[in-house]
């Protein structure tokens, strides 16, 4: 009895957070002419991503809104994002922050985080390497010229293995000169 009872419960979050065809018409439309300003050189790549924002604050879009309605757009072309994961993850990379399963209150909350420290946030892509032997225990970070070297006790520069591996990597960025950052005695603890 009660089942028939909550097939009948409107979630008006699902609702307003929904694209519409109509929505996704007047975004289209929208973005094609800041395309249009943008290469006839009228605004910046700034004024494109300011000029979206004040968009969607006039017309009273969420985040997730515009979300839905640039995944519709996408599809709309052609571009599948189950497609697009798939690819990342045959590649390597894992995208958890568009994770199907996350509910409205999970997806607001990491919304408005970012919103909150957008300023100091940033994405990088590191390739890691581990080395395990008698003179190191060691995790070895890499981002272009950057590479970051972490372990929970001492870091021997002296071990062959690490210094082979570091030469070899310098010449792959050919012969560039690398910023090593060492992270001695890194703990870790749960918050």
């Amino acid at each position: 009895m009660s089942d028939k009872k909550d097939e009948k419960i409107v979630n008006f979050s699902e609702l307003k957070n929904k694209a519409r065809e109509k929505d996704i018409q007047k975004i289209e439309d929208y973005v094609y002419g800041l395309c249009y300003d943008m290469a006839q050189g009228k605004i910046s790549m700034a004024d494109f991503s300011k000029n979206i924002q004040d968009y969607m604050e006039k017309n009273n879009i969420s985040q997730e809104k515009m979300f839905n309605i640039q995944k519709e757009l996408m599809k709309k072309y052609g571009i599948d994002m189950d497609d697009i994961e798939n690819q990342m993850k045959s590649m390597g990379l894992n995208l958890p922050s568009i994770n199907k399963d996350n509910d409205y209150e999970t997806v607001r909350k990491a919304m408005s985080f970012h919103e909150k420290y957008k300023s100091g946030i940033g994405n990088v892509i590191f390739t890691t390497y581990s080395i395990s032997n008698s003179l190191n225990n060691i995790k070895i970070y890499i981002n272009e010229e950057t590479v970051m070297i972490r372990s929970r006790g001492q870091i021997d520069l002296e071990d062959l293995e690490l210094n082979d591996f570091l030469c070899s990597y310098k010449k792959v960025m050919k012969d560039k000169s690398l910023k090593i950052v060492l992270c001695e005695k890194a703990g870790t603890f749960e918050y």
